[in-house]
């Protein structure tokens, strides 16, 4: 009997028509720059999939996007599911919704649907959604007069580029002639994972990878001592510069007869190229860097997917090709940072967005005295930087967000000359009659007197200063103590700054009039060091500098 019994269910197939088929797409294509992926996309057996094709729609816009539909039935099957509690896949020529039914009313075939809000769970059981788009291939689809990416693998012309960066130009700036001589294209990745009766994915690993190449160039007629802060995206050409400030591809990904197609869509919401350059240059100088590499910087999120864990996303092959045998006299620095804030949407809905804030770029200095060919006759150091942080939202609401900390990568470090500076002549003004911190601690105008081993270089920035204070009878007020100041009043030879220097308190009614700083170590921005202050009369660095309130 048990071998007749499973013989007849094995054999009858009447049993296999009952069966309702697993509503899963697996489809792969490319076209455009987008390589897509869904694999074993389950879709839930109880949505009802509504276009213009089998409604017609007479609700606004506006009336939708607040979640009440009507329309006019032209296919009697989707009657039997316009139950309360069913999912609606709304779709129309400018959106996609997705909401769950809360009531149904009807005259005729013409429907009226009040609905919320509903979870990408609601829509997909399990499976995953691929797609990635190279921005170098996706220029034919900005151009394009539908500006749309349609991934149908149709056969596209691909002689086309688009960079995020490409500036290979020089720009004078009275005595320098600087080419940033830069290009950078990327490539935007997204993974989405759903898991059974769960309403947000189980899986989002998104980064973008970065393809770079950096070689500026520095030329320099004669003297220069300049500071220069520039944000090099305004020299790009208007017209070129709203497409890098707001790029936008629309992406869409054919799903079969299941879904039809599910869009996406990739934007750029800001690019910025700050550049800061400071040189100090004595006479004619050349100087040529070259780095290139790549940068793969993201996140990946799990869900409740056991023996996962949520981590960052970060590959730098960024390395030094080569640093130009050229002619310096002088020092230059530079900062070549760009910013860009990319976000991801799903559905061209607010069911799920992934935004980014990332920022890279490259640091350099070099001092030369008229050759980079010796060794002992210069330095030069150059290091990339990187910087992301992420966040996943769906329905307004954070669900992850992780930050990437700064990372920096030394490139390379030749040379081996002393950054040192010296300061001489320490000398103080009349201190403030009120206290600048407690009651013993007085605020004291400082004048120094500096000289760097460039010619005509400058103080630009703010100083570190390290200290000790003792007191008149010889007790520690303060040990080490490091701040920053501000100089004020600089000249090429001199320069002024703040400090609050603390007194031995005697009794509740008076304070000591003398203290002493001892072991003065002064740093600038750049890392240039003086190792206590001179004596101008005996030419030897002072032991302990008196100071009289």
């Amino acid at each position: 009997m048990i071998l007749f019994s499973c013989s007849d269910d094995l054999n009858n197939s009447s049993l296999n028509e009952d069966v309702t088929p697993s509503r899963a797409i697996n489809k792969k294509g490319y076209a455009d720059g987008v390589n897509y992926s869904l694999n074993n996309l389950k879709v839930n057996p109880d949505l009802v999939k509504i276009s213009q094709e089998n409604v017609t729609i007479k609700s606004s816009e506006d009336k939708m996007k607040n979640g009440i539909f009507n329309f006019e039935i032209l296919s009697n099957e989707i009657k039997e599911k316009l139950i309360v509690g069913n999912v609606l896949y709304f779709k129309t020529e400018n959106n996609t919704y997705l909401r769950k039914i809360k009531t149904v009313s009807n005259n005729g075939n013409s429907y009226f649907l009040e609905t919320s809000e509903a979870y990408l769970g609601d829509l997909f059981s399990s499976g995953t959604i691929e797609f990635s788009v190279n921005t170098q291939q996706a220029e034919k689809a900005i151009k394009s007069k539908s500006n749309s990416l349609v991934a149908l693998g149709e056969n596209y012309d691909k002689n086309f580029t688009f960079n995020i960066i490409n500036l290979i130009k020089e720009y004078s700036y009275e005595g320098m002639v600087f080419n940033p001589n830069t290009s950078i294209s990327s490539t935007f990745n997204i993974k989405i994972g759903f898991g059974n009766s769960q309403n947000l994915p189980n899986e989002v690993i998104a980064y973008i990878e970065f393809n770079t190449i950096i070689n500026p160039y520095f030329k320099f007629d004669g003297n220069f001592n300049k500071k220069i802060n520039h944000n090099f995206i305004e020299e790009v050409p208007t017209n070129l510069l709203d497409q890098l400030k707001k790029i936008e591809l629309d992406i869409t990904i054919p799903a079969g007869d299941i879904l039809g197609d599910i869009p996406a869509k990739i934007s750029i919401d800001e690019i910025n190229f700050p550049v800061e350059i400071e040189a100090n240059i004595a006479k004619n100088s050349n100087l040529e860097l070259n780095v290139a590499g790549k940068l793969k910087v993201g996140f990946a999120y799990y869900n409740g997917i056991p023996n996962k864990k949520s981590h960052i996303i970060y590959e730098n092959s960024m390395k030094n090709l080569s640093v130009a045998k050229s002619n310096l006299t002088g020092e230059i620095i530079s900062d070549m940072g760009i910013s860009i804030i990319p976000k991801i949407t799903l559905l061209n809905t607010n069911l799920l967005h992934v935004n980014g804030n990332i920022n890279l770029g490259l640091k350099s200095l070099s001092i030369g005295n008229g050759g980079l060919n010796n060794e002992s006759e210069f330095l030069t150091k150059g290091e990339f930087y990187s910087l992301g942080k992420f966040s996943v939202n769906s329905l307004g609401v954070s669900i992850y967000t992780t930050e990437l900390f700064k990372n920096n990568k030394e490139l390379w470090n030749i040379g081996h000359l002393t950054q040192t500076f010296t300061l001489s002549n320490f000398r103080y003004y009349k201190n403030s009659p009120i206290p600048c911190s407690g009651l013993n601690s007085y605020s004291f105008n400082v004048a120094l007197d500096y000289k760097y081993p460039i010619p005509g270089k400058i103080i630009t920035d703010n100083l570190e200063i390290t200290y000790d204070v003792y007191a008149d009878n010889g007790s520690v007020l303060e040990k080490e103590k490091t701040i920053k100041i501000s100089p004020s009043n600089i000249s090429l030879k001199e320069f002024n700054f703040n400090l609050c220097i603390p007194f031995r308190r005697i009794n509740i009614y008076k304070t000591a009039k003398t203290s002493y700083l001892k072991n003065i170590k002064i740093k600038d921005a750049n890392g240039y060091v003086a190792l206590g202050i001179i004596d101008p009369i005996l030419g030897t660095p002072y032991t302990q500098i008196p100071i009289s309130r």
